[in-house]
């Protein structure tokens, strides 16, 4: 085989070595999905501190992601992102860092791999070929002199290509990963709007519900609990979660007194608000 042909069929092999290997894209980048309404301006506000040079890796095993955002909350982390794919390439976690660190992520929580299946397909390749072929022959000339006998060969070379299918069976995976900041709290509860059942029985449009209590807040140390109804802060009624948010904002720093109703029984908190 000629250089020209040694060049093609190593573009072949490796043609074939990529194909092996998988994308080099990664699946974390290219799939990843920013929480509704969670802008880099957003995030830079209501994060504690400036985003560290690599976030930190955790892994966890399939869950409810309910429960894993509730967990983190609790623990301070707001989630700002998360990638969900299904891929045959190797996805390493550092993409999950990389994609991390290019979002501004405190955390990158990866969920271990599921295995979905396998499909087997047959990849083409075409290399090329030569054929060279010899040709002798002899001949006898006769003439005045008497008669000779002549010898002579030929080289015939056919060029053409060839085609050999190669199965793959590509192994593919569920992958997953969120992206959390650590958060600024004011006070330091999650809160959810009232449902209609909920309005019936406080006979109130005006209240909200505490989902998570952030560990080391003023929520926490004021004994507020997951479940309490919100009713006021320093008698401003708390319509919606939205306002809830706004009205503890403008309090920063201060002493305020929060009125909730926990089994029924209507109770005061005093609470001393971060700055």
């Amino acid at each position: 085989m000629d250089t020209k042909n040694c060049m093609r069929a190593g573009t072949a092999l490796a043609l074939l070595t990529l194909v092996l290997a998988g994308c080099a894209s990664s699946g974390y980048k290219a799939f990843y999905t920013p929480v509704p309404g969670v802008t880099p301006e957003n995030i830079a506000k209501r994060r504690a501190a400036p985003a560290p040079p690599m976030p930190t890796l955790e892994k966890s095993a399939p869950a409810n992601p309910e429960q894993i955002v509730a967990a983190y909350a609790q623990r301070g982390y707001g989630l700002i992102g998360y990638s969900s794919f299904n891929s045959g390439a190797r996805e390493s976690e550092q993409s999950a860092l990389e994609q991390g660190q290019a979002v501004g992520a405190d955390i990158v929580l990866v969920v271990n791999p599921t295995y979905t299946g396998s499909v087997t397909s047959n990849l083409p390749i075409t290399t090329p070929t030569t054929t060279t072929s010899y040709t002798s022959g002899t001949a006898t000339a006769y003439g005045s002199a008497g008669s000779v006998n002549v010898y002579g060969n030929s080289t015939t070379t056919t060029y053409g290509s060839q085609t050999t299918y190669i199965p793959i069976t590509t192994h593919r995976n569920d992958y997953a990963a969120a992206y959390f900041v650590r958060q600024r709290f004011t006070l330091g509860a999650y809160v959810r709007n009232l449902e209609d059942q909920e309005r019936q029985q406080l006979q109130t449009n005006q209240a909200v519900v505490v989902q998570t209590v952030v560990n080391d807040t003023p929520a926490f140390y004021a004994d507020i609990l997951p479940g309490d109804v919100l009713l006021d802060i320093d008698g401003t009624r708390i319509p919606d979660q939205t306002r809830f948010g706004e009205i503890t904002d403008s309090k920063r720093g201060q002493t305020v007194v929060v009125t909730l109703s926990r089994n029924g029984a209507v109770v005061k908190k005093e609470v001393q608000l971060n700055p």
